[in-house]
């Protein structure tokens, strides 16, 4: 049984990811641990009415995310019924990415996914460097899913961003593999460089070993030349309609050129497309 972590800050975006997640894994057996973290008061009290006021504001800020996961579930349990699915909430005291990493640990979380927007969502971290720490702390794949893509869901293609640069990848795209095969999907991987298309004997290897890990699933490549990075994905991710974009964060490579800091905010801004996301320590 996979276990699912689905961090909420109870918006809107948070429910989409929430109900692509319901989607994306109907027919595997799962258990969906919808997660609210509460971040510490900034401010140590310096008196004994200053303590009392900072306890009755955490009481009352705990008693609130209580009740809104309880709405939150309640809204799940209005959705029609899947007996392949099993749900807790859960209510951590930490900062976002802390929450995250510890829960990640202390329940052997498979996959998180979140939206991309909000105050849990990969927009906000993607000011700055804090995507890269959500995203370098988790050894498990994060899913990060916009705005409308429950509406406009359709995985028969799958983009696959890579430079090539991988030569095992063991079993660590199973996942990909998984949700693959479960919607009859093609995998359409794509190659971005500033030189030619004509590939080393190095990365020759990389691409078979690629296609081989992926089997027997169909793999096409495309090569795009003579663009960003981040371009070359946005228009070949919009030229082909994808369903979802797997992208491997490795460092010093395809996935910091994505999510540097000039790149991350235009990135997510402009790619609707759900991101699946494998960490490269487990490459």
């Amino acid at each position: 049984m996979k276990k699912i972590l689905l961090p909420t800050d109870f918006s809107a975006n948070s429910w989409e990811a929430t109900r692509y997640a319901l989607n994306l894994f109907k027919n595997e057996p799962c258990t969906f641990y919808i997660m609210h973290s509460l971040e510490p008061l900034v401010s140590a009290p310096s008196s004994v009415s200053s303590r009392r006021a900072n306890e009755a504001i955490l009481n009352s800020r705990n008693n609130e995310s209580k009740m809104e996961l309880e709405k939150e579930l309640q809204k799940i349990q209005e959705l029609p019924k899947n007996s392949n699915h099993a749900f807790e909430t859960l209510l951590v005291h930490d900062y976002f990415l802390d929450a995250v990493t510890s829960t990640v640990k202390k329940l052997g979380i498979d996959i998180v996914i979140l939206g991309t927007k909000g105050a849990s969502g990969i927009k906000e971290m993607t000011i700055g460097s804090n995507t890269a720490n959500l995203i370098n702390k988790q050894s498990c794949p994060i899913i990060a899913v916009p705005q409308n893509a429950l509406s406009s869901m359709d995985l028969s293609e799958i983009g696959f961003a890579t430079d090539l640069s991988i030569e095992n990848y063991g079993d660590d795209l199973d996942l990909l593999k998984e949700i693959a095969m479960a919607h009859n999907a093609i995998i359409s991987a794509v190659h971005i460089t500033n030189k030619s298309t004509n590939l080393s004997p190095d990365l020759l290897a990389n691409k078979l070993a690629l296609e081989m890990t992926l089997k027997p699933l169909r793999v096409d490549f495309y090569y795009i030349t003579d663009v960003s990075v981040e371009l070359g994905v946005r228009v070949f991710s919009e030229s082909r309609k994808l369903g979802m974009l797997c992208i491997i964060n490795k460092k010093r490579s395809f996935f910091e050129k994505l999510f540097n800091r000039s790149n991350s905010k235009s990135i997510s801004s402009h790619l609707n497309v759900p991101l699946i996301i494998f960490n490269h320590e487990s490459l």
